[in-house]
């Protein structure tokens, strides 16, 4: 095939011609035309605004909110957003000139992480902008021009253009793609929607679709595009903002949905040398909490742009109203599909999605001509449903109707009658309740039983709600109709305590007190600490600051590290505000987010990013880029360590987060397991050129890749994860590499997981609240003088002789040279909600001893049987096992027994990591138990016990089983003064 045909008829076709000679033109200047002419819209206020921002002129706020310093403000009357400058890289790009921030104007509610332009899902398919122009055509439009190409690929030539107009409820945005490779390339010129979870939802039209999409895995991306009329999301766990997407010149863009990303824009076609492809949009924001905010703009521009005529639907929600002053959280929605009567869910052809107004009126637009199903939502139930018929005008829906709502009124108390701060999970006490109240968001945001609000938003949040010591009167929560169990918690140092209650029609609003007791659980000279947590400020998070912040004192927490991803936080004046700051201590830090593919590795079908690292304490500086945390795309381990370096504001720490966890949505979270260390090998002094060697390698001479600090053995409230965590913990130890084992919650809303379950116990000198010194308590997390724990709280010491008498060993960093007459104390106590049935001494990664006589308190709502086990064991009785002057490792763990698990390997091959559980429950794990096509796995979350259980209690305020551990005791047994590699069994 000739290519100048082609081009010809594609320029005829697109209208790219009045781009080329600006694509082909080395001026920078070069403007191309603007894009979406056909639209037009009036107002009486015609206002534009263009301007950098700078430290006097902020930019727009909102929960996603990044625009800073530098950055570039472009809006109107109506809109406001924010684009990257150049070289402010944020998230997914690598150069500036992403769309950052977008929200209707003064409202304070952006919810967007970002929109970049893209012909792939590969860094070298992202666009790398080197120019910027700044176009003040006044009154007319503002815009934003700039030029650049593809990453790694300088042959190629892209412009972008975002302009706004008057009276313009969106950001009109054009790109151009000229193909200057000598070889035809495969693209879908396209915008880059990051959703990333937790936070605005992809909505796109038609049958089986809205709200659900298929899952998207990077190996297989081709498979899941389709076309859509638009694209739309609304943020309905967060702030009042909705957004939509369509073409102007395009009646269907396509692209691929899924709750973490979506990709939006040209069909993929195969571009030859010399092809210019065009793509114009049009981006929209609404001020409302659901995505027919955005849809009813959509169909009034697709009216304007391809006559397609619309109508309006309307109606009213007949509804209990709540108490003055108190918030509905029945999470009343409207779900409008294309569909007759009886047509089943899946068959629906989704249109729109709208939340009623305090009144309980709703509107919105759907095209003219076809029929309708309406369906009303509420506590994440449909609980009526009208079908309409063909509509071919504004029609009035009869009365939608839900009535099975009562209330709960909820304090909670210490015994001295002062209010405390705590959670209030809500469990249904039988079968039917829990299947007449289970919920969910149309598919989405998980399932919950009762559905109380969304799970990653604020309070209430699924089946939980927060309570505020300073709260002016009893806290009232909407309730459905049940039969449940009411559980105050305030943390694992204190008692639990639970209630009953019964609501039914005509109930009567229901009081509910509980006290909870303090226990003399937590060792003198600690503070309590999670490393790892995540607010609003995270791209996959959506709880407001405030609950944020409370749930850090309603878990009893004494110090909290903000580590959301990519940007810095600081949390210390919402908790004075909350007036909680007396008691606890926020850090600000950051967890670093590969998003990227870039690392080779060695066997490996496609690049890798480098997974998650924690880095506290860091400044905070509002003004900066990302809050002044550093940029961390195409960076190996210790390349990031290096430049992160310089940013911490006394004594720093990096901790590797979650290293054995499975990639979400093709993103290596863990580099351990990214790079395929087998952990039945050795690792190698240097690169050797293999998977291992690039783990320990330093990259540019410094920081070595494997230099971090602190590894997570526990992560989150589950332990789903626990035994590979654990696993790669106890192989570096005996790779002699001793990395301090942390517990962390990585919590992200009050649902995914508790605050401080687990937690870190640290053994230092400085207290929570105003005299708080986090570089002290860093040097003892340094140390090692921490134990993990979500609920058993272990003290643990070696004793040995000395002049005089005895003194005690702590574990930790340190060496030890015990001597042959050493023996380990050991002492456990919990909350009596806590079971505890074993106490392990592991060495050397193999379990030595295991003490069973451990005592169970009768009543789990009571306050005594707080002691559980006190014993001590000899050392030459533990390491019975280990070769004469051979080092040696001891870490003492306390709670339940482990779930059953191996290594069975599969496709992948064994690596000596954990991957497959007693599935089937025969006492043997096989292949048998094995649900996965890759021939291993999975490792599943244990069944919710019985209610004759003794986990039941703590299964529901904290989730998973019991476990604690310390940090290792190291011994010198040889005494040359460092800690050798003990080697893989």
């Amino acid at each position: 095939m000739k290519t100048a045909p082609l081009v010809a008829l594609l320029f005829a076709f697109t209208g790219a011609c009045r781009d080329v000679a600006c694509l082909r033109s080395s001026d920078p200047s070069c403007r191309i035309e603007s894009p979406c002419q056909r639209l037009s819209y009036t107002c009486d206020s015609g206002s534009l605004e263009l301007r950098t921002i700078d430290d006097l002129s902020p930019a727009p706020g909102g929960e996603a909110a990044l625009g800073r310093r530098g950055d570039i403000l472009i809006g109107n009357d109506q809109v406001v957003a924010v684009v990257a400058g150049l070289g402010d890289q944020n998230y997914i790009e690598l150069s500036g000139g992403s769309l950052l921030d977008l929200a209707p104007r003064g409202q304070d509610s952006d919810a967007l992480n970002q929109v970049i332009t893209a012909v792939g899902v590969l860094p070298r398919d992202s666009v790398f902008y080197t120019s910027m122009q700044l176009l003040d055509e006044r009154p007319a439009r503002v815009a934003i021009q700039l030029r650049g190409t593809l990453y790694t690929q300088p042959d190629t030539i892209v412009t972008t253009l975002f302009e706004v107009r008057p009276c313009e409820p969106g950001i009109r945005v054009r790109s151009a793609i000229f193909n200057g490779t000598n070889d035809p390339q495969a693209w879908t010129l396209t915008d880059g929607w990051y959703w990333s979870g937790r936070e605005p939802l992809a909505f796109t039209p038609g049958v089986g679709m809205g709200f659900r999409h298929a899952a998207v895995e990077l190996a297989t991306i081709d498979s899941a595009f389709g076309d859509a009329r638009y694209l739309a999301a609304s943020s309905h766990a967060g702030l009042p903002v909705s957004y939509a997407e369509l073409g102007c010149t395009d009646r269907a863009l396509e692209g691929f949905q899924s709750e973490f990303l979506s990709s939006f824009g040209t069909p993929r076609e195969v571009m030859p040398h010399g092809a210019v492809r065009d793509f114009d949009r049009f981006i929209m924001t609404a001020p409302r909490a659901d995505v027919a905010a955005t849809v009813d703009l959509v169909l009034e521009a697709r009216r304007q742009l391809f006559s397609e005529p619309y109508v309006t639907l309307s109606g009213t929600v007949v509804a209990p109203a709540p108490p003055v002053g108190v918030a509905r959280t029945d999470q009343l929605s409207v779900n409008v599909s294309m569909g007759a009567n009886g047509t089943p869910y899946e068959k629906r052809n989704a249109t729109t999605q709208v939340v009623p107004n305090v009144d309980g009126t709703w509107s919105a637009r759907v095209p003219a001509g076809k029929q309708y199903i309406v369906e009303l939502d509420a506590f994440g139930r449909d609980v009526s449903e009208l079908s309409l018929g063909l509509v071919n005008g504004d029609t009035t829906v009869p009365p939608l109707g839900f009535s099975k709502l009562e209330r709960v009124t909820v304090q909670v108390k210490d015994p001295v009658g002062a209010n405390l701060d705590a959670t209030i999970f809500v469990v249904p006490a039988d079968d039917a309740t829990y299947e007449a109240t289970k919920g969910d968001f149309n598919g989405q945001l998980g399932l919950c039983a009762p559905w109380l609000g969304p799970p990653p938003g604020g309070s209430p949040a699924c089946d939980r709600f927060l309570v505020w010591h300073a709260q002016p009167a009893p806290l009232a929560i909407e309730m459905p109709f049940g039969r449940f169990w009411l559980y105050a918690y305030h943390g694992p140092f204190h008692s639990v305590s639970r209630q009953f209650v019964e609501l039914a029609d005509g109930t009567a609003t229901v009081p509910v007190t509980f006290t909870l007791t303090p226990l003399v659980l937590k060792p003198q000279g600690t503070l309590s600490a999670d490393f790892h947590i995540h607010g609003q400020a995270s791209f996959d998070s959506s709880i407001p600051d405030w609950d944020r912040v409370l749930s850090f004192s309603s878990a009893d927490l004494d110090v909290a590290i903000a580590t959301d991803h990519d940007v810095i936080t600081d949390y210390a004046a919402v908790a004075k505000q909350l007036g909680i700051d007396s008691h606890v201590s926020t850090v600000s830090g950051v967890e670093t987010t590969g998003h990227m593919p870039f690392l080779e590795v060695p066997e490996l079908l496609l690049p890798i990013v480098i997974g998650h690292y924690n880095f506290w304490p860091l400044r905070y500086d509002p003004t900066s880029p990302r809050n002044g945390g550093p940029f961390d795309e195409l960076l190996e381990p210790g390349q990031l360590f290096d430049r992160t370096a310089p940013l911490f504001t006394t004594i720093g720490i990096v901790e590797l987060n979650h290293p054995w966890a499975e990639p979400v949505a093709g993103r290596d979270l863990g580099f351990p397991r990214a790079v395929a260390i087998s952990t039945l090998e050795d690792l190698p002094a240097d690169d050797d050129g293999s998977s291992a060697g690039i783990f320990v390698r330093a990259p540019d001479g410094g920081r070595a890749n494997d230099a971090h600090d602190a590894q997570e053995v526990m992560n989150g409230s589950l332990n789903d994860v626990l035994l590979q965590y654990r696993a790669f913990w106890f192989y570096m130890l005996d790779q002699g590499k001793p990395k301090v084992g942390t517990a962390n919650s990585d919590s992200h809303s009050l649902v995914d997981s508790n605050i401080g379950s687990p937690r870190n116990i640290v053994s230092t000198t400085t207290i929570a609240g105003p005299t708080f010194d986090v570089g002290v308590m860093d040097q003892a997390v340094l140390a090692g003088h921490t134990f993990g724990t979500n609920g058993p709280i272990i003290e643990a010491s070696i004793i040995d002789a000395a002049p005089g008498g005895e003194i005690e060993l702590p574990y930790g960093m340190a060496l030890l040279t015990p001597s042959t007459t050493a023996r380990l104390r050991i002492a456990i106590t919990a909350a009596p909600w806590v079971p505890i049935d074993q106490v392990r001494i592991i060495v050397n990664s193999v379990e030595a001893k295991r003490l069973t006589n451990v005592t169970s308190p009768a009543d789990p709502f009571g306050t005594t049987g707080l002691a559980r086990l006190t014993a001590e064991v000899p050392l030459a009785e533990l390491l019975t096992g280990v070769a004469s002057g051979k080092d040696a490792w001891i870490v003492v763990e306390a709670g339940t027994s482990l779930p059953l698990a191996a290594d069975l390997g599969g496709a992948k091959g064994k690596d000596g990591i954990p991957d497959t559980g007693d599935n089937n429950g025969d006492g043997v794990v096989d292949q048998r138990d094995v649900t996965s096509s890759a021939g291993y796995g999975p490792l599943l979350v244990p069944a919710a016990p019985d209610p004759s259980s003794p986990l039941y209690t703590f299964y529901h305020v904290v989730g998973g089983y019991p476990f604690a551990f310390t940090n290792p005791f190291l011994l010198d047994r040889n005494g040359n003064g460092r800690f050798d590699r003990i080697g893989v069994r």
